[in-house]
């Protein structure tokens, strides 16, 4: 077959799996421009960069036909690599995982139908694409110990400069009279959105400026204790002007302005860094040349096969099969993916229908949420029978006057219609008290959040996260997480832990769960209820005697309410 023929069926092929990947990415594409303009998410880089992309292509525009040879089985492994990600995103509901596969795709199928040298140009465009994948939620667990380490730099700093600063978890506040202020360093002051934007910009900078890979590499690894710094400045920086002006200005005006200014130092500094990487990549090199292969010139068009030493794989599988097979994989897969039929709903219930009352020495209230967003408080039932606020089997505010529930407004709005929700307010007469809240999934994965997105949205302050094993007879649960936190407003503590359950699985990691789901989607073809076991304990589990406390009555809460 000629080679004529060959380019003609590569770029026939090209034109059909562009058009099959707009049908099976529409959802993903969408899901992006979505997140892009979320503002908790603070993706807004992520419009500029598939333009830095497209950029790098025309800039390599004329080495691809110099470079271009046969086509790859290489290329074509990498392919179905990237079409199994495609299943498992795509049925198992995981659009992160999505994005992931089509930029395999961009790059995998020009490897496989031109060979090593066109990948090799291909790479950086394509793997630039992975700052458009959002990541600040999926990463929140580590936001907290970014936000310790911030606000407890700057009230190190702050107190340096002679300002009497207290820090109480993630919050800064003075007691000085006339420079009164408190300043919460949320989630979104954590730094981590600042870090992948910052990361994408020296990416991008180091790519097209410097010439080695060991340069390019010291100056990404720099883009995180830039961005860190920056953020550190950026707290600092609010705090000074609370104590000076106000809190009122601080947290206003100047906090919304204030990421402006710290951009700027942040490209000062990443020039420096720059110009830093030059002079370790020389320094490193002299003293350890095995570091000489990384500290090469990085040439795009250097060091890649010709046509001719391609040759040998050619041998190996023919050019027009490695093409042909591409073209039926992908289309086979974004077919199945397009008219199979949503998985099988697991309608089993393995969590009881109520809360039991009594749990060891505990018993128990219902607790009634107003959804008035005036007034937005919650009552429990005894105290709204005694108060004679009841008529048939529902309830009214005690405040408004308007009908409570059992659950509350931001439960109610956030959560799908299918999601079952059980509460219980549990307290022995020694003082003891726990509150039970049970969250069993439907058909949506959106039931289900981990408590770490839940509490800051709720006004609540994380200090710290992790896993406790429970020492339980019956070793169910063995594990739960654990969540110090506290009130924005408040210094006092609390702990809440939970943990996840579905008929035949068990875990803390939300991660895991998630991992665990989309097999079961995506493989299995079925989706699985899960349960959010959360106990809100009002004291913090610092000693043996409020563990071994949590532990019995987890113990006993755990056999009643699953079912065989």
């Amino acid at each position: 077959m000629t080679q004529n023929t060959v380019n003609r069926l590569r770029w026939g092929a090209i034109s059909l799996l562009i058009v099959f990947a707009w049908f099976n990415y529409y959802d993903m594409f969408q899901y992006a421009i979505y997140m892009f303009n979320k503002p908790d998410e603070d993706m807004s880089h992520g419009w500029v960069v598939p333009f830095v992309s497209a950029y790098a292509l025309w800039t390599q525009r004329k080495q691809f036909s110099k470079v271009a040879g046969v086509p790859s089985a290489r290329g074509l492994a990498w392919v179905v690599v990237s079409l199994l990600l495609a299943w498992l995103g795509g049925r198992g509901g995981q659009l992160r995982i999505n994005q992931l596969s089509f930029i395999g795709l961009l790059w995998s199928v020009p490897y496989a139908f031109w060979g090593k040298g066109v990948a090799r140009l291909m790479l950086f465009p394509a793997a630039y694409l992975l700052f458009t994948i959002p990541l600040t939620n999926a990463l929140d667990f580590f936001t907290i110990f970014l936000r310790l380490f911030s606000s407890g730099t700057a009230a190190a700093i702050l107190n340096g400069f002679g300002m009497e600063i207290e820090r109480s978890g993630t919050a800064l506040f003075s007691r000085v009279p006339g420079s009164e202020f408190n300043v919460d360093v949320a989630d979104p002051c954590s730094g981590i959105r600042s870090l992948f934007a910052m990361m994408a910009l020296t990416v991008f900078y180091g790519h097209f400026t410097l010439k080695t890979r060991l340069q390019k590499g010291l100056l990404f690894a720099c883009s995180i204790p830039i961005a860190v710094i920056g953020n550190m400045f950026r707290i600092f920086s609010i705090c000074l002007i609370a104590n000076f002006f106000g809190e009122k200005i601080a947290t206003g005006f100047y906090h919304d302005y204030s990421g402006y200014v710290i951009f700027v130092i942040g490209v000062l500094l990443m020039f420096q860094a720059a110009a830093f990487s030059k002079i370790a990549d020389r320094w490193l090199c002299s003293r350890w040349t095995w570091l000489g292969q990384l500290s090469k010139q990085d040439d795009i068009g250097a060091h890649v096969p010709s046509p001719s030493q391609d040759a040998p794989a050619q041998k190996r599988l023919p050019g027009l099969l490695v093409v042909s097979l591409a073209l039926l994989l992908v289309s086979s897969v974004f077919a199945a993916l397009l008219f199979s039929g949503p998985p099988t709903y697991d309608e089993t219930r393995f969590i009881a229908s109520s809360l039991p009352l009594q749990v060891r020495n505990l018993t128990s209230d219902k607790p009634w949420f107003c959804h008035n967003d005036q007034c937005a408080v919650s009552f429990e039932e005894q105290e709204l029978i005694n108060k004679g606020q009841q008529t048939n089997t529902l309830f009214s505010c005690l405040t408004c006057r308007q009908p409570l529930y059992t659950f509350s407004l931001g439960e109610k709005t956030l959560l799908p219609k299918d999601t079952t929700i059980l509460k219980r307010n549990y307290k022995s007469s020694a003082g003891l008290s726990y509150s039970v809240s049970v969250v069993l999934s439907g058909k949506s994965r959106a039931s289900i959040h981990r408590a770490e997105m839940c509490l800051p949205a709720q006004g609540f302050v994380m200090l710290d996260a992790y896993t406790l094993p429970l020492k339980t007879p019956s070793g169910r649960p063995k594990n739960i997480r654990v969540i110090r936190a506290q009130r924005s407003n408040s210094t006092s503590e609390f702990a809440l832990v939970y943990w996840f359950a579905n008929r035949t699985d068990e875990c803390t990691s939300h991660y895991k769960r998630i991992l665990l789901d989309m097999w079961d989607r995506s493989v299995h073809n079925r989706i699985n209820r899960w349960a959010m076991i959360a106990i809100n304990v009002p004291t913090p589990l610092d000693n043996d005697q409020s563990i071994e406390a949590l532990e019995a009555f987890t113990e006993e809460l755990y056999q009643k309410i699953l079912l065989p």
